[in-house]
């Protein structure tokens, strides 16, 4: 015969509601969280999550929404968004839908919504206010990550991106770099404009004049990026170094660096961003911009869970993470 919360109780020397908050994903007292989590190990139960899914009207899932599963950042965050609510006993329904169609993440949002899932956790593209605010009606709250959208209300992780993309191009500006190329996804996504805007801050406040032949702004693709080192390449004074915004990017320009047999920084300095393996896998190491993938879907995560829970029901929260530079050897002072 299975065994029931009634007999984990009575081993872990609890109450039975004490034992339900645990399993619900509430908060107990550390001593009768260990006790609990023994007696479910020593007795083996299962929690009948069909039932209490009936009985809470909660199914302890979360849709996770990602514009290209084939990203690096997406499949990276997936993962810590992934063992952060595994932790708490929520399981996934992971999602993907193409930026270009106008209603893909309106589509997704009702898929979820339908399917009774207890949050989402979200990049933002293509999103309205409307579809928040019809997830919300199905009490199903909403975590935007990567990019924050100041016209809709809603909690939001993401990194201080004007200030990272500010502090490689002064990097390259402090060694005597002035033509520095810039390559970028489209306008009109904050994460895309806060980039540049930190790159042309940088070149301002050193009183560089901000050329739009050196940069590039297309969507996130090792495509984009090739195209790019080839048109900066082509140009008759071509930049002597180039800063690629995103990880794919950084693959595809040096995609093209390999492939016209050009040396990194005796050619070209270069700076990558996002995927600290093609640093370190390149020779010599390429100096690259970090995002905190794991505090980025952790805080995500976290801050569902407080809603969730209705442990929090105050105003929209943005929480705005630093990215890091981790300095190899592929900028040449000239």
């Amino acid at each position: 015969m299975s065994s029931t919360i009634k007999d984990v109780a009575k081993l872990a020397g609890v109450s039975i509601s004490t034992v339900s908050k645990y399993i619900n994903g509430g908060n107990v007292l550390e001593e009768n969280r260990h006790q609990i989590e023994s007696a479910i190990e020593a007795l083996n139960y299962q929690v009948n999550t069909v039932a209490r899914g009936m009985k809470t009207r909660r199914t302890m899932s979360v849709g996770v929404l990602i514009p290209s599963l084939a990203d690096y950042y997406g499949i990276s965050i997936l993962s810590y968004i992934d063992q952060e609510l595994y932790a708490h006993g929520y399981s996934t329904i992971i999602c993907d839908y193409s930026q270009t169609d106008p209603t893909g993440a309106s589509d997704k949002i009702n898929f979820l919504i339908n399917k009774q899932i207890d949050g989402i956790i979200m990049q933002p593209i293509n999103v309205k206010q409307e579809d928040v605010d019809r997830a919300a009606k199905a009490n199903v709250p909403i975590v935007f990550v990567d990019i924050e959208d100041p016209f809709i209300e809603c909690d939001s992780v993401t990194i201080d991106n004007v200030d990272i993309a500010y502090r490689i191009t002064k990097h390259l500006i402090d060694n005597g770099h002035t033509r520095i190329g810039f390559i970028g996804g489209a306008e009109g996504f904050n994460t895309t404009d806060d980039r540049v805007k930190g790159y042309r801050d940088a070149l301002t406040e050193a009183k560089i004049p901000v050329s739009k032949q050196y940069i590039f702004l297309e969507n996130v693709s090792e495509e984009s990026g090739y195209m790019a080192m080839m048109r900066f390449m082509s140009l008759p004074e071509p930049p002597t170094a180039v800063f690629a915004s995103g990880n794919d990017l950084t693959c595809g320009a040096v995609m093209y660096l390999n492939e016209k047999h050009l040396k990194v920084p005796e050619d070209i300095s270069f700076v990558g961003f996002e995927n600290q393996t093609i640093a370190h896998v390149y020779n010599p190491t390429l100096t690259i911009g970090i995002q905190p993938i794991r505090k980025i879907g952790q805080t995500a995560a976290r801050m569902l869970l407080e809603r969730m829970r209705e442990e929090y029901d105050g105003s929209p929260r943005n929480v705005r993470l630093k990215a890091v530079i981790d300095f190899g050897a592929s900028v040449k002072k000239i």
